[in-house]
């Protein structure tokens, strides 16, 4: 009985590690035009949270990502991502 007590500890503790370290990671999106002056000419572009490229993200492996995005452009839009491992 105190090998299965000590078998059963070693399996919560186990358990509980590994699901203790995975994190919920949340952000928001605000993709909305604005004017951008480079070379002397002024352009609107659509752009995320105000800046070009979008913001980057970082988790780890076993974390739950959400991404909240608020389209305030006048147009449809389309999120690519790309992974940098």
């Amino acid at each position: 009985m105190a090998r299965f007590a000590i078998w059963l500890a070693c399996a919560i503790a186990l358990l509980a590690s590994s699901t203790s370290f995975a994190a919920i990671v949340e952000h928001s999106f605000n993709v909305e035009n604005f004017v951008a002056t480079k070379l002397c000419r002024e352009q609107e572009i659509t752009a995320v949270n105000g800046g070009l490229p979008g913001p980057t993200i970082g988790v780890k492996e076993g974390d739950t990502l959400v991404v909240h995005v608020f389209n305030k452009s006048p147009y449809g839009i389309t999120i690519h991502w790309y992974m940098n491992y």
